[in-house]
């Protein structure tokens, strides 16, 4: 009965992990066009592709969990060309391994059976 097993787990933890991370690109977002980087197209669009996918997984749309974690794999792919550029010793690798063990983290939660979020039925 994987139905009844699957109703049994706690949905908190998903529900974290997208807010985090819709939090987190919502921010990314402001400082793209704060920064002056708005002219980056392909993390501007991946970070508004993130939004919808997470608003997508948290109303429990069953297709959108295999999006976001597209998305969120196109996000690692995203840090670890950047990170292919730094020096030896660079400041900015610690928090580079940081977003990519979250983003990762967060990919296998929604891959997990507790990224099946169920829709409500209506009443």
């Amino acid at each position: 009965m994987p139905d009844a097993q699957e109703r049994r787990l706690p949905k908190w933890p998903l529900w974290l992990a997208l807010s985090l991370v819709f939090v987190f690109e919502a921010f990314l977002i402001v400082m793209l066009f704060a920064e002056g980087y708005a002219g980056n197209v392909a993390m501007l669009a991946n970070s508004m592709s993130l939004l919808v996918a997470c608003v997508l997984v948290w109303r429990g749309v069953p297709w959108s969990r295999w999006i976001l974690i597209a998305l969120l794999v196109w996000r690692v792919a995203e840090i670890g060309i950047a990170v292919a550029s730094y020096g030896p010793g660079d400041h900015r690798l610690g928090g580079s391994l940081v977003l990519v063990t979250f983003y990762v983290v967060v990919g296998l939660l929604v891959a997990s059976p507790l990224g099946r979020l169920r829709m409500r039925a209506a009443t």
